[in-house]
């Protein structure tokens, strides 16, 4: 039993001695990785202590080379004279008033011709409306010039009348209006009578009077007194306008260019429209005579006797 005991002994003293190195190396190691882990420490340390002081040394070399270019661009400004209006030249002035009254110039140009086309748009509506009135009132001034120029233009002769187996009507020209001393629009079956069936829109009937009247198939004589109604004929300003009226249009009807003979009897103010109411008469086809009348107007006389009219 005791020779049992003596190896267990020996046993635990070699497992010992081998710990012992084993720890040791293992506590050698740990010594070693901590001076290395420290030393390493350090050296980050001073690595970036050194990288903060050079880059605080190019920050300050930076502030440095900015306020000398301050100080240098200061000096440099203080070295120019100061800028003021005074001294621009005259002809720079002048230049600039020109452009600044050219500009107000156009501009109230411009203001005109907005008004101007404003008023246009506005009038717009009205001038289609007044074409068509226009274009009649240029048709009938182009006739008028058209009248005035064969009048202008016919030949001057000696009128050359010839009898005519016609009635006589007899019509005044005064004030440049037209007064019908008759209504021949319903004849009675005396001829004679035509004579006297008067025209109460011209004339003053109950004025107008016969004092001789002698009429049957192989004799004639009669004498009329008439008094126009004042105011009251057919206006004879232009052709158009003459053969456009109601009144001188029923005449017209009235009367038969086979049987009628138109006796013209014209007043000294009236002998511009003489040649209007020639034209239409004729354009009707009725053939007409003239008589200057030198009586004073609105009283008229005339007398009938036997024989045949001349016209014209």
């Amino acid at each position: 039993m005791s020779r049992r005991r003596r190896r267990s002994h020996e046993e635990s003293d070699s497992l010992e001695l081998m710990l012992d190195p084993i720890c040791n190396i293992f506590g050698t190691i740990m010594f070693v990785a901590l001076i290395a882990a420290l030393i390493a420490l350090m050296r980050t340390g001073a690595a970036v202590a050194e990288a903060v002081s050079v880059a605080e040394r190019r920050q300050q070399d930076g502030d440095a080379r900015l306020e000398s270019r301050v100080a240098e661009l200061e000096r440099t400004l203080s070295t120019l004279p100061a800028a003021g209006g005074a001294e621009l030249d005259a002809a720079a002035t002048d230049r600039v008033e020109r452009a600044l009254g050219e500009i107000a110039r156009r501009e109230a140009l411009v203001e005109r011709y907005r008004e101007t086309v404003e008023k246009a748009r506005a009038d717009m509506g009205q001038i289609a409306s007044q074409v068509q009135p226009m274009q009649s009132e240029v048709d009938r001034v182009r006739d008028a010039l058209e009248s005035a120029r064969r009048t202008k233009d016919r030949q001057v002769r000696t009128p050359l009348e010839r009898e005519v187996a016609l009635f006589e009507f007899t019509v005044i020209l005064w004030e440049d209006k037209l007064y019908a001393v008759c209504d021949l629009s319903s004849r009675a079956s005396d001829a004679c009578e035509w004579l006297r069936s008067w025209n109460n829109r011209h004339v003053v009937a109950s004025r107008c009077t016969t004092p001789i009247f002698e009429c049957s198939r192989v004799s004639i004589h009669i004498s009329r007194s008439i008094v126009l109604r004042a105011g009251a004929g057919i206006p004879v300003t232009d052709i158009d306008s003459l053969r456009a009226n109601p009144d001188f249009r029923a005449l017209i009807a009235s009367l038969n260019p086979k049987e009628d003979l138109v006796g013209i009897v014209v007043a000294p103010d009236s002998f511009d429209s003489f040649a209007i109411l020639k034209d239409a008469l004729l354009s009707a086809g009725l053939s007409y005579s003239l008589d200057p009348c030198e009586q004073p107007l609105p009283k008229y006389e005339d007398s009938w006797i036997p024989g045949h009219p001349r016209g014209l």
